[in-house]
């Protein structure tokens, strides 16, 4: 009971109890373990039992439309199934160990003398459920990943000295981290929770065998980062789990880092595959690192584009401020022509390079310009499909220098669809299809058009990739078309006596501002930290030709945010330069 007492003494939930009060819960807890992938109870079942978590993390799982989702997390010090036992009614969600965890249970009867007898149990627990019910989604926000495993899949990969520079890099940025060299034994658990418990994060070098120490890994770890070379193979099955833990793969959260080494011997995809990766980190060099010890660090940048015609070339010079603040982007996306930008960056073409390539697909010549009488849409698109293929080739998205997303819109269900993977033209292609001006992209059952029609700015999906900063740039906000246009406008053969058979006619502005205008005024769940909205002033959004003052718009504006958020983008740019 002392045991109890001493481990109770040291969690947030009962460290605000008096003496009696955790005399009786201790006399009347059953502590036990839960292995890593074992589920506590099931969605549906009868609520019989309080829980407590006394180390370790659970994950909270509830049947969608779509699949099983994930709700929320149970971190060390928090109650698990109160509701359900204080409303008599059955677990709404099924709750599961996503490591191995230790539980204290507290059965019906018990939680009835304690809430009867003891008002400071009765008032922290009453605390716990209001908070719960006002915020059910801060679990998300507050239960950051902090036991991080390097499993390397080859022994040639050295990863007791890549966990060891990724925690001294982690520790410029001001969190405090540690790391555990690759073991034959698992450690004592007291001494591990210590360890877990003295730092923000502690890094686990691992490597693919059937060792105790792998399998604690495997039990312990909130996040795995695999380190794979692009010269070897994937094994299938992949032995990411212990069969306890099958249950709960699919929400484990795996990184997939892939070291450029040697020929490659296998897409990248195979990796993907074989590990269920969410993210990918692509290593060519010392960036790499530094960015995956700013995302474990909470400390890396977001960025993220809007689409808006030509007004978008003021992301250019919004790319060339931050660049040359020192401000790192470590993850980067878009929808539209936005898309097309945050391509460029992705690349990793530089600052030159972006300006040569965007100049000679877009400005030098109108890249609707290839209009027919409308069928399907006012352009047979084929230039800018040529366009696209001269400038990205090949690449697939999965092997960018800079982790890269874009939107496009699925008419055929009214949902946006997230391009992550395969080739890149080809999901910037589906990006830009404005309706009504570029043809549509069929992919299968699925009708894609312009991101813009459903999500213009998606901040929403670049808060789910990482837990650091985002910087978000909507150029769309504002001054978007010209309304003398529309004034007793002339006919359709009047139009192109007067202007040619190359200029776009103010159809043109009018779809595009149709896509994204009823987009703008809705307020985000997950809004951008840092906001800045480029004013773009007489720049329409087919002014393809306005290259130059849409740039240096988009440079001033930034620039001006850029000194405004020093106080938050300062210290990540001090801890680069040092640790360069």
């Amino acid at each position: 009971m002392d045991a109890i007492k001493q481990r109770l003494k040291q969690l947030r939930f009962f460290d605000q109890l008096d003496p009696e009060t955790l005399d009786a819960i201790a006399a009347r807890g059953v502590w036990y373990s839960l292995a890593g992938g074992w589920d506590l109870f099931a969605e549906g079942a009868r609520s019989n039992a309080l829980y407590f978590n006394l180390s370790g993390r659970m994950i909270v799982v509830r049947q969608g439309p779509d699949g099983e989702e994930v709700v929320g997390y149970i971190r060390a010090g928090e109650p698990v199934g109160e509701m359900s036992l204080l409303s008599g009614e059955p677990h709404s969600a099924s709750v599961y160990a996503l490591r191995d965890t230790e539980m204290l249970r507290l059965s019906r009867a018990d939680v009835e003398e304690l809430l009867h007898d003891h008002g400071e149990f009765a008032s922290a627990l009453s605390r716990i459920v209001l908070d719960r019910a006002r915020h059910p989604t801060a679990s998300f926000q507050q239960s950051a990943p902090r036991i991080f495993a390097l499993v390397a899949t080859s022994r040639s990969i050295d990863i007791d000295a890549r966990a060891k520079d990724l925690a001294e890099r982690i520790s410029g940025y001001g969190v405090n981290a540690d790391w555990m060299p690759v073991g034959e034994e698992a450690p004592d658990s007291r001494t591990f929770d210590q360890r877990e418990e003295d730092n923000d994060v502690v890094l686990l070098a691992a490597r693919v065998d059937g060792s105790a120490w792998y399998r604690f890994v495997l039990r312990h770890a909130d996040r795995f980062l695999v380190v794979a070379r692009r010269d070897a193979r994937p094994p299938r099955p992949f032995p990411m789990t212990t069969e306890t833990g099958e249950r709960v793969r699919k929400f484990r959260l795996v990184d997939l880092v892939m070291l450029y080494e040697g020929a490659p011997a296998c897409p990248v995809a195979d990796w993907i595959d074989a590990i269920g990766a969410a993210r990918i980190f692509n290593c060519r060099g010392d960036q790499c690192t530094e960015r995956i010890a700013r995302i474990i660090a909470g400390k890396s940048v977001g960025l993220v584009l809007s689409g808006g015609g030509a007004r978008a070339y003021a992301h250019i010079g919004a790319v060339q401020a931050l660049r040359e603040a020192g401000v790192p982007i470590d993850f980067v996306c878009g929808a539209s022509m936005g898309g097309i930008v945050a391509a460029c960056v992705a690349m990793g073409w530089s600052n030159e390079e972006i300006e040569h390539r965007i100049c000679d697909a877009f400005v030098e010549s109108n890249p609707l310009g290839d209009h027919v009488l409308p069928v399907v849409a006012l352009t047979k698109g084929k230039r800018v499909e040529e366009r696209l293929a001269n400038h990205f080739g090949e690449a697939l998205i999965e092997e960018l220098a800079v982790p890269f997303f874009c939107v496009s819109s699925d008419i055929s269900v009214g949902d946006a669809r997230i391009h992550r993977r395969g080739v890149l033209r080809h999901a910037l292609r589906a990006s830009i299809a404005l309706p009504g001006i570029l043809p549509p992209v069929i992919d299968g059952d699925a009708l894609l058009v312009d991101g813009a029609v459903i999500n213009n700015f998606p901040t929403d999906i670049m808060a789910g990739m990482h837990r650091g900063l985002m910087i978000g740039i909507d150029v769309a906000r504002q001054g978007t078309i010209d309304v003398d246009a529309f004034r007793d406008p002339p006919g359709f053969f009047a139009w192109i006596a007067s202007h040619g058979v190359s200029a776009a006619p103010p159809i043109v502005s009018l779809l595009m501002r149709t896509a994204t205008a009823r987009h703008e005024r809705t307020l985000k769940v997950h809004p951008a930290d840092i906001m800045i909205a480029p004013s773009v002033p007489d720049v329409e959004l087919r002014d393809w030709g306005e290259y130059d003052e849409a740039v240096a718009n988009g440079y001033n504006v930034a620039k001006a945010a850029i000194q405004e958020n020093w106080g938050v983008l300062g210290p990540i740019v001090q801890a680069i330069r040092t640790g360069d």
